[in-house]
């Protein structure tokens, strides 16, 4: 009996390794959004170096995320299509995973982090064009996660030169 234990414990130690992981790297945005933790007054801010940053009201860093290009280049297709092609220049190059630097990703600097304007964000009101039958969070303009969980969607995406982000 004893025997049969060991042997099925050291089978299951040989599969472990073997278990299939997605590395961060390789991830979908949403996936890396629906996952990163949030502050509820908060956003989720991706800098000009790439790096997608959880931050409080306050603008301390809660998490991060170095993203890959694609990753960017999904990211930035949550906001509308003009601002898309801006951003897509803006990020033209831009890896996240070059910044490695712990200190520089928890800590960077306030060019790397949206305005302060978040801590009012309680008092702001939402902005919804929502068209029948389309993506009602994308059209939710906010600056706090409790804007947008307040209209039935996630996270309040926001990017580098933009004073308000938009549902997701």
């Amino acid at each position: 009996m004893r025997s049969q234990i060991l042997i099925v414990l050291s089978i299951l130690f040989s599969l472990a390794p073997a278990t299939p992981t997605t590395p961060n790297n390789t991830q979908g945005i949403s996936d890396i959004v629906s996952n990163l933790p949030q502050d509820n007054d908060g956003v989720l801010y991706l800098g000009g170096d790439g790096v997608l940053r959880s931050v409080d009201a306050n603008g301390r860093v809660v998490t991060y995320q170095q993203l890959n290009p694609q990753q960017i280049s999904e990211y930035n297709s949550n906001f509308p299509a003009a601002e898309q092609d801006r951003l897509s220049q803006e990020f033209q190059g831009v890896d996240g995973r070059d910044v490695t630097n712990v200190d520089q990703l928890l800590n960077p600097s306030r060019d790397l982090l949206p305005p302060l304007a978040t801590t009012t964000a309680s008092q702001q009101q939402p902005t919804s064009t929502s068209m029948p039958g389309g993506n009602t969070c994308g059209n939710v303009g906010c600056t706090s996660q409790r804007v947008c969980r307040e209209n039935g969607c996630s996270s309040c995406l926001q990017v580098e030169s933009m004073a308000t982000g938009y549902c997701h």
